[in-house]
């Protein structure tokens, strides 16, 4: 498959679209992976990462034409995704909605979905250990806020820089480190109460593994 700098994939686009889709189309080839990592993780369910990943390139599509930066194609598109997560956990606080994020504990390798984790293979109790982590790690999330929840995502989950986070939510540098560092105090607080026994388990196998 063809693959393009943003740049080009812009200019392309606006050169072609609405006649010839073509490009759009690669470009979505292109951004969907990323689109749908980012709104899974933030909104913890495949149903509303589907519907997000969808009118993020709704967007783009009615929107490229007016880019006046084509090499800030990426930004434009992580912001667009951020901001409509944002706005839906907003709006499913207001409707007083629990969110629920469960991770699948099957077979399959969906660990990936929310964590970047080690490949090699592990033994049968650090599986187990492993999908506890996530399932906890999934539950702490659901209950941050969703600023919280966004700037866990973007800088400790998918380690975006704090200039792109600060670009994406339209905040200032200083005002973006302070939001991460407060987010990751509610998240650890939250963590150790929903799942103090997966906590206690990790500081064990952490401290088994440090060398005397």
């Amino acid at each position: 498959m063809e693959s393009l700098q943003p740049e080009e994939l812009v200019r392309r686009c606006q050169q072609t679209l609405p006649h010839d889709p073509r490009a759009f189309e690669l470009l979505v080839n292109t951004y969907q992976a990323r689109v749908y990592a980012t709104a899974y993780r933030m909104m913890g369910n495949t149903d509303d990462a589907d519907d997000i990943a969808q009118e993020v390139f709704i967007r783009v599509y009615h929107g490229i034409k007016k880019i006046s930066e084509p090499a800030a194609l990426t930004s434009w598109i992580y912001q667009i995704t951020t901001n409509l997560c944002l706005d839906a956990l907003a709006k499913r606080k207001r409707r007083s909605q629990r969110s629920v994020s469960t991770l699948h504990t099957d077979d399959s390798d969906t660990d990936g979905d929310l964590m970047p984790i080690d490949r090699q293979s592990p033994t049968p109790e650090e599986a187990a250990l492993r999908r506890e982590l996530y399932r906890c790690i999934a539950a702490t999330l659901s209950n941050l806020s969703p600023i919280e929840r966004a700037v866990i995502v973007l800088r400790d989950i998918e380690n975006r820089s704090y200039q792109e986070i600060a670009e994406g939510l339209t905040m200032g540098l200083s005002a973006i480190k302070m939001r991460i560092h407060r987010a990751r105090l509610a998240f650890g607080e939250i963590f150790v109460r929903t799942c103090p026994g997966a906590w206690r388990a990790t500081e064990t196998r952490d401290s088994s593994a440090t060398p005397r």
